[in-house]
């Protein structure tokens, strides 16, 4: 067995920026009110994260790049089966299955943060965008913001216990190699080489700054 680089420190900092600011949207957001200017800032700071993410997706590392993670159908379905019975596939970066979490966590989670930009909490605080689009359009928005951390609270702990059973069933240790970066293989060789590239960094951090940055200007 050799411990190889699989997660680079990008892909390390954004997830678990992610798992920080969707914790303190949920508590916040499910208050009295009181922090609810709170609940603006961070849900401005999680989009961030997600762009610079979602760029990373296409200018980073080897296993954080979209490309090396979604996988056709017939794979995911295979791969499903595989896990039921207990002799899935390894793969080194995302599995099939867990590639398909990855998308639907961003999807959603970008639905959430997006539509929060577009209304109020009919008292103090408005978002960026609050009065720019009809009122049904707002309303429907609303509604989607505030019956959406349900769906995604099962979300996560469906990606959640996937990663107990992996830890668990495979012996697989994800938790250490998001902290670490390493994961243990029988086959160092057919490894991507995983290298930090400095144009995605750069890239990345300059569109999510810069769009933290307009939005935290803007008075809420």
């Amino acid at each position: 067995m050799a411990n190889i680089m699989i997660w680079d420190w990008p892909v390390r900092l954004l997830h678990w920026l992610m798992v920080l600011l969707f914790t303190g949207l949920i508590v916040t957001g499910k208050g009295d009110g009181d922090y609810m200017d709170w609940h603006f800032y961070m849900g401005y700071g999680l989009s961030a994260v997600i762009i610079a993410r979602v760029l990373y997706g296409v200018l980073g590392s080897e296993y954080a790049r979209f490309k090396q993670f979604l996988y056709q159908p017939q794979t995911v379905l295979r791969y499903a089966k595989g896990l039921l019975v207990g002799n899935a596939k390894h793969y080194l970066g995302h599995n099939p299955v867990g590639g398909l979490m990855v998308v639907a966590l961003l999807l959603a989670l970008t639905l959430q943060w997006g539509s929060g930009l577009f209304i109020s909490d009919e008292i103090f605080l408005f978002g960026p965008f609050y009065g720019v689009i009809s009122d049904d359009w707002t309303e429907q928005l609303g509604a989607i913001h505030h019956s959406l951390p349900d769906i995604l609270l099962i979300l996560v702990a469906t990606h959640i216990l996937a990663v107990l059973y992996h830890e668990i069933r495979f012996k697989e240790r994800l938790v250490a190699a998001m902290l670490h970066g390493k994961k243990a293989t029988h086959e160092p060789s057919a490894a991507l080489t995983v290298k930090t590239p400095r144009i995605g960094v750069i890239v990345s951090m300059i569109f999510a700054l810069a769009w933290l940055g307009w939005l935290w200007s803007i008075p809420v």
